[in-house]
C-alpha cells in the first residue's frame, strides 16, 4: 500500500524558528546520506546527483568492501587460528551489513523519501518537539563522533606500533615496503570506519530520529486526551472520533517504519550483538594479539548503537500503550455518568470502539515478525549476552 499523507492540513502559522530548525534537520540528513550516494529526500534539489554518479558513489566503496571481505575470508581459512578469526570476523560482518544496508536504502529511496516528508510535517507541528529533537540530534551525533574519532586514533596507534597486527593481514608473504604497507592498512582502516561504521551509525540515527518524532507526537496526543478527560465538557463524540482518527494515522506511520526498516533492523541487531560478543571475548588477552583498550572501546560503541536503536522505539511503544490507559479511564468515567447524562452513553460507546481499535492492532516497531522493539526485548537480549560474558570469563 502506498504511503499517502492523510494527516490534518498544516495551518502554515509555525514560528520562523520551528520552520528553520526543521529544515536544518532535513539538510543534515540529506547531506549525510549524500556522502554515500543516497538521496532519501527527492525534493532536495541542492544535493541532487545524476544517476550515474550515484551508482558510482554507491558501488565503488561496496566493491572494495567486498574485496576486503574475500581477503579476510582467505586469511582466516589459510591461517586457521582462532585469534585471527576473532580479529577479522567483526570487520567482515560490519562490511557485509553496510553493503546490505546501502542496497536496501538505494532500492527503497522513494519510500523513505515519502515517509520522511510526512515525518517532517509532523515535526513542524510543535515547537517544544523541535527543541527536544534538536537536543537529541546534537547529543547523539556528538557521542557518535567521539566514539568514531577515538576508535580512529586507537587504530592509528595499533598500526604504527604493533607489528603483529600487520603480519596477520599479509595475504602473500613478500618483501613489501613496510612503510607503504602501514599506510595502506591505515587507509583501509579509515575506509572501514567511514564507509561501514559511520554509515551504519547515520542510518541507525535516521531510524531513531523517525521514532523520536512519532513518540513525541503520540505523547502530545496523550496529553490532549488527558486534558479532555479532566475537562469533561470538552470530551465529545466528535473529539473522540478525532482522537481515534489521529491515532490510526500515526499507527499507519509506525507500520510503514516497521515495513521499511524491518529487514535492516534484523540484520543490524544480529550483526551488532554477534560482534559485541566477539569484542568482549577479545578483551581477554589472546596469544600474540592483545589490544584490550581498543576492543573495550569498540564493545562500548556497539552497545551504544544498540541502545540508540532500542531507546526511541521503546519510548514510542510506551506512548502508544499509555493511550489504552487513557481510553480506559474515560470509559470508566463515562460509565459512571450514563444515568445522569444521556450523552455519556454515546461517549461510552465511542470509547469502546476506540478501545477495540487499540486492542486489535499489533503495535510497535516489528522486526521481521520475530519481536517488537521494546524494553522487554532489549532486556532479553542483554540477559543472553551477559550469560555469554559470564561463561567466557569463567572458562
Amino acid at each position: 500500500m502506498e504511503l499517502v499523507n492523510v494527516s490534518p492540513k498544516l495551518n502554515g502559522d509555525y514560528s520562523q524558528l520551528t520552520v528553520e530548525c526543521t529544515r536544518k534537520f532535513s539538510r543534515l540528513w540529506s547531506r549525510l546520506f549524500w556522502l554515500y550516494g543516497l538521496q532519501l529526500h527527492h525534493d532536495d534539489e541542492e544535493n541532487n546527483l545524476p544517476k550515474w554518479r550515484k551508482s558510482v558513489i554507491i558501488l565503488l566503496p561496496r566493491i572494495f568492501a567486498a574485496v576486503v571481505i574475500i581477503r579476510d575470508v582467505i586469511l582466516s581459512v589459510r591461517l586457521l587460528q582462532y585469534e585471527v578469526f576473532i580479529l577479522f570476523f567483526p570487520a567482515m560482518i560490519f562490511n557485509t551489513v553496510s553493503i546490505f544496508t546501502a542496497l536496501v536504502l538505494h532500492k527503497r529511496e522513494e519510500k523513505f523519501s515519502a515517509l520522511y516528508k510526512i515525518i517532517f510535517e509532523l515535526a513542524l507541528k510543535n515547537s517544544d518537539n523541535i527543541r527536544q529533537l534538536r537536543r537529541y540530534i546534537c547529543t547523539v551525533i556528538l557521542i557518535t563522533a567521539i566514539f568514531n574519532f577515538s576508535l580512529c586514533i586507537l587504530i592509528i596507534m595499533v598500526v604504527v606500533q604493533n607489528d603483529q597486527f600487520l603480519t596477520v593481514r599479509i595475504l602473500l608473504q613478500t618483501e613489501f615496503n613496510s612503510y607503504l604497507y602501514r599506510v595502506y592498512v591505515l587507509c583501509e582502516s579509515i575506509f572501514y570506519i567511514i564507509f561501514s561504521q559511520l554509515f551504519l551509525d547515520i542510518t541507525a540515527l535516521y531510524f531513531s530520529y523517525m521514532c523520536k518524532v512519532l513518540s513525541l507526537t503520540f505523547q502530545n496526543l496523550n496529553d490532549e486526551m488527558e486534558c479532555a478527560f479532566v475537562f469533561t465538557s470538552v470530551l465529545t463524540n466528535a473529539k473522540l472520533n478525532e482522537f481515534r482518527r489521529r491515532y490510526r494515522y500515526l499507527l499507519h506511520l509506525v507500520e510503514k517504519i516497521s515495513e521499511n526498516f524491518s529487514p535492516l533492523l534484523l540484520v543490524w541487531l544480529m550483526g551488532l550483538v554477534f560482534i559485541f560478543c566477539l569484542r568482549v571475548r577479545s578483551i581477554k588477552p589472546l596469544a600474540g594479539i592483545s589490544f584490550p583498550f581498543y576492543f573495550a572501546l569498540d564493545a562500548s560503541y556497539l552497545l551504544y548503537i544498540v541502545i540508540v536503536i532500542f531507546k526511541n522505539s521503546s519510548q514510542l511503544l510506551v506512548q502508544i500503550r499509555k493511550m489504552t490507559g487513557r481510553v480506559t479511564e474515560i470509559m470508566i468515567a463515562s460509565d459512571d455518568q450514563v444515568g445522569a447524562h444521556e450523552d455519556q452513553e454515546s461517549v461510552f460507546i465511542h470509547c469502546l470502539l476506540f478501545s477495540q481499535t487499540l486492542n486489535d492492532e499489533n503495535i510497535g516497531i516489528n522486526v521481521s515478525g520475530l519481536f517488537i522493539l521494546s524494553t522487554f526485548s532489549f532486556l532479553n537480549m542483554a540477559s543472553i549476552v551477559m550469560t555469554y560474558v559470564v561463561v567466557v570469563y569463567q572458562s
